[in-house]
């Protein structure tokens, strides 16, 4: 019996080496010691005796016995020679006994290679084993600010915390937050705590049984990696209530947020809707019957009191604007609730007939495509420009339009040539805003400079930085509160104790508002999905929809108003666009060159300051405490 394991071992072998050769890989054992460059090691640490995934065990440390196997560690010599006496012999006891003696092994960027016990993975592999005992020592890699290391080293803390192996991650930041999102940190700068055994055991059942349906409904071709799609699949559902399901309902749940894994399938899975579609302006057919006459409930998420909050308050705006725009055809219900509570208030306003929900903030965006799934019959949408999920539809607006013109004016009235910027938090489009600005500066007066601080900082006073560096041109928020003071928002000078307004961006969420809430009521609202395929959808609306404009001061000069006017119907009618032509960064890059314009995910997700921008774009422990959990989780790497 053992000689006929030999046999179909080596035909296996055999079979798995031709397909390597077809595909151009090599066909035997890499050996870590042709792997491993001159001088890469940082220390060795032995990390003792455990069980290891056999799947992860890629080769051997010496490139000694590399030619006896195939890349599956299948057998390829002859079954006359020495090696198939000792592996029959081997086999036949691991039959018997099961694998007696730990091997030795070399870890090395999540990766094992045998010192000792080749025969027995061997073996071991061919009777179906999923892991195996070793002693293991670990080669720590030099630091290096390559993806493969960042993520590497994160996967030291995650395995440190959670003693598992074989989740693996292909980007920066997702190992802490698969952590977080098992054992959430009241502290976001705590360690990770330590699981326990039991809850290994539920995180490796999940893996297990969604690695092994993932791979059988084919999504290896898909270009996000089995652990990239379980984390999705982890913060869309949640741990706590995935660790109480079985298989069979794990899979049904794995099915329904299928198409979020499709869009991987692009280098950039986002389609972004500049301006109101010919499609979401079409009546559905069904529409053309007659219709109840009952309102449609319209329920809008704050995270804050608009008498407080200058974000809600614009947000307010465009709801009390859409319900005078359709009157007793909608009905909007607006609700103020934090993070902690919103699930609970979402469930509260669709039990009470909402139908339509915009969740006005980043900070909604996970319990936002939780309760996408949770009620499919009804329509939730974020404002982010976070754009993960393809369920889950997005809008924002182009701020940088009406930036881009404050600069404008900021670069023509500057006597000093430095004009200041206080931004408020380092996430996604801010920089584009800040860039905007910049480019308008540049525009009108190349010897400029914008300096950049920030609101958010701990201990530390932007005007202060600024009168230093005599600044009295600033560029602050862009939106007030009804009840907080006017005199840091928009594009301001100030001389001494005296400022005075000189423009400020116009948000008009309405504008977005009415063109969805009309694309919902006449039956268009699929039209966009349907026409984009498995795209993301992100509404990224400007100046050509109406919904950016810049207010300006009677006080600019007659020149500056003209100019002005001009570059606004230039951006609005799609003449001109800012980030259009050559473009370098403080480091010298060329981002864009000559006559190429930006694509939208591009602008959004730019990490990049301007090459007339003096500052930098902190990191979440350089911020307020109060604010570095929502840098972390909308920071500019989350798109």
């Amino acid at each position: 019996m053992p000689y006929q394991d030999y046999q179909k071992a080596q035909k296996l072998a055999e079979k798995h080496h031709r397909q390597s050769l077809s595909r151009g890989e090599y066909p035997y054992l890499p050996a870590l010691e042709e792997l491993l460059p001159p001088k890469a090691e940082d220390g060795r640490i032995p990390l003792g005796q455990m069980e290891i995934p056999i799947a992860m065990i890629a080769g051997t440390v010496t490139a000694e016995r590399t030619n006896a196997f195939a890349s599956n560690f299948m057998p390829l010599l002859d079954s006359d020679t020495e090696f198939a006496a000792k592996w029959i012999a081997l086999c036949a006891d691991v039959r018997e006994n099961g694998v007696q003696e730990p091997i030795t092994v070399m870890e090395y960027m999540q990766r094992f290679y045998v010192i000792e016990g080749n025969k027995r993975v061997s073996v071991s592999a061919y009777f179906g084993a999923v892991s195996i005992e070793a002693k293991v020592t670990r080669i720590l890699p030099k630091r290096t600010e390559t993806t493969e290391n960042i993520v590497y080293y994160e996967f030291i803390e995650f395995h440190r915390a959670s003693g598992i192996y074989e989740i693996q991650m292909s980007q920066p930041g997702a190992f802490p937050r698969l952590c977080d999102a098992v054992i959430p940190r009241e502290d976001p700068e705590a360690p990770f705590a330590v699981w326990d055994e039991e809850l290994r055991k539920d995180i490796r059942f999940l893996y297990a049984v969604f690695a092994e349906y993932y791979c059988a409904r084919n999504g290896q071709r898909l270009s996000a990696c089995i652990g990239d799609a379980f984390l999705v699949f982890l913060e869309i559902y949640g741990f706590d209530a995935l660790r109480q399901l079985s298989s069979a309902e794990l899979k049904r749940r794995i099915d329904r947020i299928w198409s979020e894994f499709q869009v991987f399938k692009e280098d950039y899975h986002t389609s972004h809707i500049l301006s109101p579609t010919e499609g979401s302006r079409k009546v559905a057919l069904t529409k053309i019957l007659p219709l109840s006459t009952a309102a449609v409930r319209i329920a809008f998420l704050y995270p804050k009191d608009p008498q407080i909050s200058s974000w809600t308050y614009n947000h307010e705006i465009g709801r009390r604007y859409i319900q005078d725009v359709f009157g007793d055809r909608i009905e909007t219900i607006p609700l103020v609730t934090g993070v902690e509570e919103a699930e609970a208030v979402i469930r509260n306003a669709v039990a009470d007939g909402c139908r339509v929900i915009f969740t006005t903030s980043p900070e909604y965006h996970a319990i936002s495509m939780r309760m996408t799934l949770a009620y499919p019959d009804v329509i939730f949408i974020n404002c982010s420009m976070n754009t993960s999920y393809r369920q889950l539809r997005t809008y924002y607006l182009r701020i940088y339009e009406a930036k881009f013109l404050t600069g404008i004016i900021a670069g023509a009235l500057t006597e000093s040539e430095r004009v200041g910027y206080i931004a408020d938090y380092p996430v996604l489009g801010t920089p584009a805003s800040v860039n905007a600005f910049a480019l308008g500066v540049q525009m009108v007066n190349p010897r400029a400079r914008v300096y950049l601080d920030w609101s958010t900082l701990e201990n530390h006073d932007p005007y202060k930085y600024f009168r230093e560096k005599g600044i009295d041109l600033i560029s602050n928020r862009d939106i007030n509160a009804p009840l907080a003071a006017d005199t840091d928002f928009g594009l301001y000078g100030m001389y001494g104790d005296i400022s005075f307004r000189l423009a400020a961006p116009v948000w008009n969420w309405g504008r977005l508002y009415e063109e969805l809430v009309r694309s919902i009521l006449i039956g268009a609202w699929k039209n966009d999905a349907n026409d984009l395929g498995a795209h993301a959808l992100m509404y990224y609306w400007g100046m050509s929809a109406g919904a950016i404009d810049i207010a300006c001061s009677s006080r600019l000069p007659a020149g500056t108003r003209r100019l002005i006017g001009q570059m606004r119907e230039d951006i609005a009618k799609n003449r001109f666009h800012p980030f259009t032509g050559v473009l370098y960064s403080q480091q010298g890059v060329c981002i864009a060159e000559e006559n190429r314009q930006l694509m939208p995910h591009e602008i959004i997700g730019a990490d990049w300051l301007l090459d007339n921008v003096i500052g930098t774009l902190p990191e979440p422990d350089d911020m307020k405490a109060e604010y570095r959990d929502f840098v972390r989780q909308h920071g500019l790497h989350t798109n």
